[in-house]
């Protein structure tokens, strides 16, 4: 079954490139072509309660649930408190996103009442206005991945499939014991640095290459029926014990994230 098959717009006019996943700010790309589309709403909660009826009751959800409980053991955390989720693509029109749109109720759900947050350029209005209608709170700009988790409580990052320098941006606006307060949900850390050249993932991941011996990261055993949906992602945590580890200055070189151009795996819509 193709991403097409299931998909739930209704009409377009016009191109635009795709902006899923593509969450940073390219001040070089090329200008994104507005697109007038219109998606039929109550058709849309349909298929996403569907969605999450087919992965609520899975091996895998699970089997996150349980990887999560035991994280937060290890953090000393009763529960999350928050969600932030970037990344999730236009769940009207593919699958992939409307599945990883499910976990995330499903999440909300096992940690009621969390707030969750999320952000997409590409979402379309009628997308904005089913998030809130299963109550989801958008976030209104474009954060670039930098926003900063409370120290007083535990927050959940959920990134399915985003690009490394998302994940490197909110290592740095988050650099230093305070990441303590955090689970990442996002692509394996370790594979970023094991499967790239050093000098790439130098440039486009400093801050990912800088913790990743501080880490824990938590396999997760992809189980899911569409096996690309969930491909790589792990659960990531940062211990008290294993941040206490690090070198007296360790924290104190904290420079802003800039990439160059040939290194950007993304684009942002027109701000």
């Amino acid at each position: 079954m193709s991403e097409a098959d299931n998909f739930v717009l209704v009409t377009r006019r016009g191109k635009r490139r795709n902006g899923r996943r593509n969450l940073l700010r390219n001040a070089l790309s090329s200008v994104i072509v507005e697109q007038d589309c219109e998606v039929d709403h109550e058709f849309l909660l349909r298929t996403l309660d569907k969605a999450v009826v087919e992965i609520r009751d899975t091996s895998f959800i699970k089997f996150i649930f349980s990887r999560l409980s035991e994280s937060l053991a290890v953090l000393g955390s009763n529960s999350i408190s928050e969600i932030v989720c970037y990344g999730l693509g236009q769940f009207s029109q593919y699958r992939s996103s409307r599945c990883q749109l499910a976990l995330l109720l499903c999440l909300k759900v096992r940690y009621e009442p969390v707030r969750v947050y999320v952000y997409d350029p590409a979402f379309y209005p009628e997308e904005v206005q089913t998030l809130r209608a299963l109550g989801l709170e958008i976030i209104e700009t474009n954060e670039e991945g930098k926003r900063v988790v409370q120290r007083d409580r535990t927050t959940l990052i959920y990134m399915p499939h985003c690009s490394r320098q998302l994940t490197n941006n909110f290592l740095y606006a988050n650099w230093g014991n305070g990441l303590s307060s955090c689970i990442l949900l996002a692509n394996s850390l370790s594979n970023t640095v094991d499967n790239s050249l050093h000098k790439d993932v130098l440039n486009t991941a400093g801050y990912i290459l800088r913790i990743r011996p501080y880490v824990t990261e938590i396999r997760l055993e992809n189980s899911f029926v569409y096996e690309e949906v969930f491909n790589d992602l792990n659960i990531h945590i940062f211990t008290r014990q294993n941040l206490l580890k690090v070198p007296a200055d360790f924290w104190n070189s904290k420079e802003e994230p800039q990439y160059l151009t040939k290194d950007v795996e993304f684009v942002t819509a027109v701000q």
